[in-house]
């Protein structure tokens, strides 16, 4: 060890950490919950593939089964966008039946 160099002992405590001065956003609400996303409900179009392989789309009012299969994605998109449209309710995309993306929002 240099001659210069004197260790210090680690004795101190860390320097206390100042209370948070900024006020609590969440008081003022009487639900403490965070808001939940949207989810599908019975009546609104959904566009799904129909197997994990094919490049096939089905598009379906739920829960029924599907009524329209497209072969393109983006046809698929366009005919569920024109369905909820017309049937005035929300469209819903998934490719693997467990994560939903909202592709149409035409609900009353």
């Amino acid at each position: 060890m240099p001659a210069a160099f004197t260790p210090i002992p680690s004795t101190s405590s860390p320097p206390a950490r100042r209370a948070s001065i900024r006020p609590n956003i969440c008081a003022a609400t009487s639900d403490s919950r965070p808001p939940r996303p949207p989810v599908i409900v019975t009546g609104d179009v959904l566009v799904s593939r129909s197997t994990a392989r094919a490049d096939v789309y089905d598009i379906s009012v739920a829960p029924a089964a599907a009524h329209m299969g497209k072969t393109r994605y983006q046809d698929a998109i366009d005919a569920g966008r024109l369905l909820a449209r017309g049937l005035a309710v929300d469209g819903w995309f998934s490719c693997d039946h467990t994560h939903y993306v909202r592709i149409a929002t035409y609900r009353t």
